[in-house]
Parts: structure tokens; C-alpha cells; sequence
């Protein structure tokens, strides 16, 4: 990756990047305490809009994919409905605009639609009877870059060759579309855009039904294949990879398919073409797992593909449809919404782990056909865009990323300094992109995940209402915004040590202070350039931060307290600079530190708990006192009871085998244990 500080060429564009916070929209905001808005669970999201159904005609919604438009960067949405296709304008993700729709074509309405791009070319199938491969020029678009109504469009050409078609298939730089599923029975339809005025039939493939299709130009570990088109193709009962370089000889490298198996569904290649992740749409429905289950192969021998792992991602939702993006793989799992994986193929555990979380409909769960239909994560602003049934479009991103502090105090013409903080799933190094009017940045890549300070100069606040910086890393960007307060009477803080931070003492107001000063104040030891706010605060009774605390950022020691003084520690992990003297280094055995009366061996209370820490709540434990020689709370005293008490014979302590509770079971326990017998609880 270079590391060479790259410019936005359009500020327009840069402050597209992350416009959450701009103008307020029905469904907006952040993800707190796990919820956005109290109502869609989350993590690592923002929810920058939401487009219900109502606003795109209605009819539930199924496919979504995407078009950046060469000319001026504006972002668009393709949201296939049972009725059409709607084109629907995100280059402002909080203010979203719905441009138009183009009508689909045939005799009914269809719940199935795909939708992909040639080029500037808009490309739709669907399940309707004569509804054939529409064509649509996305660059009548640009017409309609102000607001207004809602533009039903035309389609510019119908391709004919067969009637109706599940999905298509393309790929980057490729003029070619390969038609799934044509008529219901069929394999692959290629069309040759070649000529984008005159697109022709270039060949087919035959020999089973392909449901989906990833297509790309293989320049993979498998040398034998390089520049080849290949193509993983999902046939329902297994996934063939297809050489498709010869439209005329498409024919097959290999098949595979997992043990037991439902309906092999869809799939794309990781970004170094090595891997295939695979979908199975009803292993959840058909109870052959117990979890969402994402299906890793090696494919890095085109002709003997590997699978490594069936990985249990933990949730119970039925699996759609996923893609790869960089070092991350982006899912929409029905009633399971929106997920994002990280992938590594080194994992000693689960070769995916997930990164990011936003469920769609949170009142729905478990395997099932109701929920998030797919996602298209292949914008460069950052922004994805997720299709759910019923609820329409969500346009979220993902908040790896955070800029410190937050609200700024600037003149105009300021050089500022900031702390970048870049979240764990960010390796570097990391190129860092900047709005053009920047002219000077103090770094243009950074290591990695980490704290990062960074200092911008040659910017023009006046006027702007933020700025946003960019990171590039793992095959993703990642963007965060901050604003500044932008005044002639800005207030500067003296600052003698130079590490950007001031006290408050002495501070002047005006842009023109002279040298020495910063324009964030708080720094509460100005003769040490180590010390001040934004930093982190480890165990050397320093207040290193200057937020008035001590050593609560430290490296700090794990330790375990006895709270409810029964002698036992508990369970529950704390942490200090400096334990207390009475803390225990291990964890223990007290199954509720905050009750006395329970712990391994304490005697019954006849307060229907489980005063002993086994488990159980048997015998004198329970409220009414239980039944005493009921061992097994089957409510009956029988040789089962009898077999445990010997088991204790001859031990010491609280047991509840000892009923005489003289913390020992002996002969006079046996005496009463065999007068129990028989009785009927």
C-alpha cells in the first residue's frame, strides 16, 4: 500500500464521508448501550438513514447493489422491489433522495429481483414471466441531481434469449453478464456488452441449475488459471467452479459440497481469490445445524477445493446473502439483519469473528425467510447499504474509527492538533486520506490500531461544517468526522511544554495570541510534554490525562473479593493499580458473594436457595424445608437417596446428607436415613 498522502478531489465528495450528524432523518443515530434509537440491537454502527417501503412505492423490498457515478462521484442505491427497480441517491447517506424507479417488465409482480452493473449500465432479472434482462443507462441519472419527484424511468433495451431468470453475475472490468437460473431449470446465459449499443449472446452453460454466480478475473494462488474467467457457481446441490473464459466452452474445473447439506445458496471469493464462503439457505431451516453457519473453503487448487470450516457464527438466523470485501466479509442473514465478519485464516479457533452487528427487524428470530435480504458494502464513501423486506433501506456505517477531542475552538486559518484513534480491527499500515484544502498534514500513514496525534494545517474553517479523515487499510475505508467552532474570537491557551495543549490559566482570546499557545486547554502540567488530556493514564500514581483521576487507564492487576465476608472469594474479575490487602489472586468457589448464607458447604436455610453452591436447590433449601432424605428432589425418599447418602458416608461438613447437622454423616444419620425410607414427599 502506498503510503503517500492522497487528496480528495472534491470537497463536496469529502463531506459525504460521514454526514450522520448532519440533517436529522426518521431512523438516524448511534449505537448506545447495544441500541440504536431504543429499537434495532447493535454494535460498531451508526444508522445514517432509513428508507422505508412507503417511500419507494410500497411493495417490500428484496436486492440492493450500487453505482458510483465516474463523472462527479455521487453514490446510488439500486433497490429492487416485487415491482421494479428504485435508484435512489446516497451520496448525502442522512439525506437520502429517492431519484426514481424503472417499472419491471413482464406480466406479474415477483419476489425475487437482481439487479448489477456494466459499467454505467444497470442490469435487472427477475422471476416475472417475460420480464427478460432490462437494460437501463445509469447516466440518465445525472439529469436529476435536484430535488424533486419521484421519476418513472424507461427501460433503454430488453435483451431477449429467455423469459424469466433468478440472479446475475459480473465482474469488475469485465463486459460480460452471466444469467442464473433462466426460465426456473436453467445454468448460465452469457451476454457480451462488449459493444454496451449492441450486447449479444455470447454463449451458455447448461448442465445444471446455477442459482447465483461469483465471477471474477482469476489471478489467484493457482497459477494454471491465471487471467482466466472463473466463476463459483451455486447449483443448489453443490457449487461448481465454471472456467467461463470461453463463452463458447464454458465447462467445469470441480464441484463440492458439505456433509449433510441443504440448498447451496450463494457465495463470493475473498479478496486474494484463495478462499470461497459459501452460503447454505436452509441447513438452519432443516435443523442439519444449530446455528448460522458460514461455510469456508480452500480454493487456492482450483481443481480440488478444501473445506475448512462450517463456522457456528453464534446467531440462529437463516443465511442469505454475503460478500467479501478486503480482510471482511459482509452478511445479511434474515431475521438476523446485518453482520460483519473479519476473517483470518490463521485463526487457531473460528476462522471468522464478527466485527459489527445491526439487526433489522429485532422482533423476529431464528431461522426463517423474514429479514434482511442483502447488503452492498463495495461503496468507497464507506457507507452500506442493507435491504430488509419489509423495512426497506438502511444506509449504516461502521464506527471503527475517532477523532479526540471532539468539539474544537478554531480560527479560521488554525493549524489544530487532533488524536486519531483507530479501532483493533484496523492493521496497518494504514494510508490516511485528507480533504484537498489540508495542505499539511504532520503524517500521511499511520501504524496500525492505536492512539495517533496528528496535526492539520493550510485549512479554511469558515464555512465548513466539519471535515472528515479517512483511513485506508485491510481493502476497507474507514472514516470518521469531527467538527470545529469556527470564530474570530477563538480562545487560545498557553502553551509552554508544546504538546499542542494549554493551561488555563493566562488564556487569550483572538487568532493572532502569538507563539506559544494551543488551542485546546486543560493540560494541567504545562512544564511536561508527557502529561496532558487525551492520553492514557497508566499505573505510576500520575495523572497523566489531567482528568483528575489517577492511574485508571493502567496496566492493572486482576483481583477477586470475598464482598459478603463468608470467607470465600467470588467470581467476578476486578481490576486496580493497587488491590486491596485483603483481595484474592484467584477466583472462588462462592457461587453469590453478595449472600453469607451461600458457599460450597453451607448449611439450609429453608429459603428456597442454593445455599450450597451445587447446583440444586434440594431438601431443607427449599422454602417449605423440603423433604428431609429427598437427595434427588424426585419428592420421594427411595434407595436412590439411600446410594447417595452412602456416597457422603463418613464425611464432614454441611452436607445435605447430614441430617442431624452435626458436620458429620455417620452411623446416627444412617439411623435416621433409614426411618426416611419410603417416605412420599
Amino acid at each position: 500500500m502506498s503510503h503517500a498522502l492522497t487528496f480528495i478531489r472534491s470537497i463536496a465528495l469529502a463531506l459525504c464521508w460521514f454526514t450522520c450528524a448532519m440533517t436529522p432523518m426518521a431512523g438516524q443515530g448511534n449505537c448506545v448501550a447495544g441500541l440504536i434509537n431504543d429499537t434495532w440491537p447493535c454494535s460498531q454502527v451508526e444508522l445514517c438513514a432509513q428508507v422505508p417501503n412507503i417511500m419507494t412505492g410500497g411493495n417490500t423490498t428484496n436486492d440492493v447493489w450500487g453505482w458510483t457515478d465516474p463523472l462527479d462521484g455521487r453514490e446510488y442505491v439500486l433497490l429492487g422491489k416485487r415491482d421494479g427497480t428504485w435508484m435512489i441517491d446516497i451520496t448525502v447517506p442522512s439525506t437520502p433522495r429517492v431519484v426514481g424507479q424503472l417499472p419491471s417488465l413482464g406480466m406479474a409482480n415477483s419476489l425475487w429481483r437482481d439487479v448489477k452493473v456494466i459499467g454505467n449500465l444497470m442490469l435487472v432479472v427477475s422471476e416475472v414471466i417475460n420480464s427478460r434482462l432490462q437494460v437501463f443507462d445509469l447516466t440518465r441519472l445525472r439529469d436529476h441531481t435536484t430535488p424533486g419527484p419521484a421519476i418513472t424511468f424507461s427501460t433503454d433495451t430488453m435483451l431477449l434469449g429467455f423469459s424469466k431468470a433468478h440472479n446475475l453475475a459480473t465482474a469488475p472490468d469485465v463486459p460480460m453478464a452471466y444469467v442464473c437460473g433462466i426460465n426456473g431449470v436453467g445454468g448460465l446465459l452469457a451476454y457480451d456488452f462488449s459493444d454496451v449499443d449492441a450486447p449479444v449472446i455470447a454463449g451458455s452453460w447448461d448442465e445444471a441449475y446455477v442459482h447465483d454466480a461469483h465471477v471474477v478475473r482469476y489471478n489467484g494462488p493457482d497459477s494454471t488459471h491465471h487471467e482466466s474467467l472463473i466463476a463459483a457457481a451455486c447449483c443448489a446441490g453443490d457449487f461448481k467452479l465454471l472456467d467461463l473464459t470461453d463463452p463458447q466452452d464454458i465447462h467445469v474445473i470441480s464441484s463440492a459440497v458439505h456433509q449433510p447439506h441443504g440448498y447451496i445458496h450463494q457465495g463470493w471469493f475473498s479478496a486474494d481469490q484463495r478462499y470461497f464462503f459459501l452460503g447454505d439457505e436452509t441447513d438452519e431451516t432443516g435443523g442439519l445445524v444449530d446455528h448460522t453457519t458460514t461455510y469456508v473453503w480452500d480454493v487456492s487448487d482450483l481443481e480440488n477445493p478444501i473445506l475448512l470450516e462450517g463456522v457456528d457464527l453464534g446467531t440462529t438466523g437463516t443465511d442469505h446473502n454475503l460478500y467479501a470485501r478486503g480482510d471482511f466479509l459482509f452478511q445479511s442473514n434474515y431475521s438476523d439483519g446485518f453482520r460483519m465478519q473479519a476473517f483470518d485464516s490463521g485463526a487457531p479457533d473460528a476462522l471468522l469473528s464478527e466485527m459489527a452487528h445491526f439487526d433489522t427487524q429485532p422482533e423476529i428470530e431464528g431461522p426463517g425467510f423474514s429479514g434482511s435480504w442483502s447488503n452492498y458494502p463495495f461503496f468507497d464513501s464507506g457507507t452500506i447499504a442493507v435491504s430488509d423486506q419489509t423495512e426497506g433501506l438502511f444506509l449504516i456505517r461502521t464506527t471503527f474509527t475517532s477523532v479526540w477531542p471532539e468539539f474544537l475552538s478554531v480560527c479560521p486559518t488554525d493549524t489544530i492538533r487532533i488524536t486519531l484513534t483507530l479501532d483493533s480491527c484496523i492493521s496497518g499500515p494504514v494510508a490516511l486520506e485528507l480533504p484537498e484544502n489540508i495542505t499539511w498534514a504532520s503524517v500521511d500513514s499511520l501504524p496500525g490500531s492505536g492512539d495517533w496525534p496528528i496535526e492539520l494545517a493550510g485549512f479554511d474553517w469558515t464555512d465548513m461544517q466539519g471535515v472528515t479523515l479517512r483511513v485506508s487499510g485491510n481493502g476497507l475505508v474507514h472514516a470518521c468526522r469531527f467538527f470545529a467552532n469556527v470564530t474570530d474570537d477563538a480562545m487560545h491557551y498557553p502553551d509552554l511544554d508544546g504538546d499542542g495543549y494549554g493551561t488555563y490559566d493566562g488564556a487569550v482570546q483572538g487568532c493572532r495570541p502569538g507563539p506559544s499557545y494551543a488551542h485546546v486547554g486543560g493540560d494541567c502540567n504545562d512544564a511536561n510534554a508527557d502529561i496532558h488530556p487525551g492520553l492514557e493514564d497508566p499505573c505510576d500514581g500520575v495523572d497523566n490525562d489531567c482528568d483528575q483521576g489517577i492511574d485508571e487507564d493502567g496496566i492493572t492487576l486482576p483481583f477477586y473479593l470475598d464482598i459478603d465476608g463468608d470467607g470465600l472469594a467470588g467470581s467476578a474479575v476486578y481490576s486496580s493499580c493497587n488491590p486491596p490487602a485483603s483481595a484474592f489472586s484467584e477466583p472462588g468457589l462462592d457461587c453469590n458473594d453478595l449472600d453469607a448464607t451461600m458457599y460450597p458447604g453451607a448449611p439450609p436455610t429453608l429459603m428456597g436457595v442454593d445455599n450450597d453452591c451445587n447446583g440444586y436447590i434440594l431438601g431443607l433449601e427449599q422454602l417449605d424445608g423440603g423433604c428431609a432424605g429427598d437427595f434427588n428432589g424426585d419428592n420421594y425418599v427411595n434407595i436412590q437417596d439411600l446410594l447417595s447418602f452412602l456416597n457422603d458416608f463418613g464425611s464432614t461438613g454441611f452436607l445435605q446428607t447430614d441430617l442431624n447437622f452435626d458436620q458429620h454423616v455417620g452411623s446416627s444419620d444412617l439411623l435416621l436415613m433409614l426411618g426416611l425410607l419410603g417416605n412420599d414427599c
